[in-house]
């Protein structure tokens, strides 16, 4: 499978909300196929100097979206540069600007980790780092992106997991298997 993958030179791209548990399959996907993990979020935190929370405080969100945007665009230029089989982590609003669903559609294959509202909960009750979670009401916040975000999420991915019970080791599973037969295609072109 990871020969797969470096041949097809596309990677697998993570989507869904926060908490859907990108970084964390992301990271076992990594481990799994020898691939390097991108996580969109810490490169924009390196590139810019400041944490995700910094960002939206004191440059705003569309800023940090257009950041989004631009390194999307960068990561699709090094697939067809031959430097683009990774496995990429998003943020969980990548999806909101039509352009970069277009690019998430074109790069490989973006698979979208749906969790359904209780386990979110569960998963991000901690968070202080999550600048759209820091509000009186978290339930009704993460309701509202769920519904917002999901048709968005269904554009830009090509496999929908429902992995609200399903372990780790299960979601990459899942993963792998599509992949296999998602970049065999890609692997005959080259």
């Amino acid at each position: 499978m990871s020969e797969l993958l470096r041949t097809a030179g596309r990677p697998i791209v993570l989507i869904g909300l926060m908490g859907s548990g990108k970084s964390t399959v992301g990271r076992e996907l990594s481990r799994r196929t020898g691939l390097s993990l991108l996580d969109m979020d810490a490169v924009i935190e390196e590139q810019v100097g400041l944490s995700i929370p910094d960002i939206f405080r004191e440059k705003g969100e569309a800023h940090f979206r257009l950041l989004e945007t631009a390194l999307l665009r960068y990561l699709e230029q090094g697939i067809a540069s031959g430097h683009g089989a990774h496995i990429i982590s998003t943020g969980g609003g990548v999806v909101l600007r039509p352009e970069n669903r277009e690019i998430l559609r074109r790069m490989g294959l973006t698979v979208w980790l749906n969790v359904d509202l209780a386990n979110l909960l569960l998963r991000t009750a901690r968070a202080q780092n999550r600048p759209l979670l820091q509000v009186a009401d978290r339930e009704a916040t993460l309701r509202a992106l769920l519904v917002e975000r999901s048709p968005l999420y269904t554009q830009a991915s090509h496999l929908r997991i429902n992995s609200s019970e399903m372990k780790v080791p299960e979601v990459v599973n899942t993963i792998l298997r599509y992949a296999q037969k998602h970049f065999k295609r890609f692997a005959r072109r080259g």
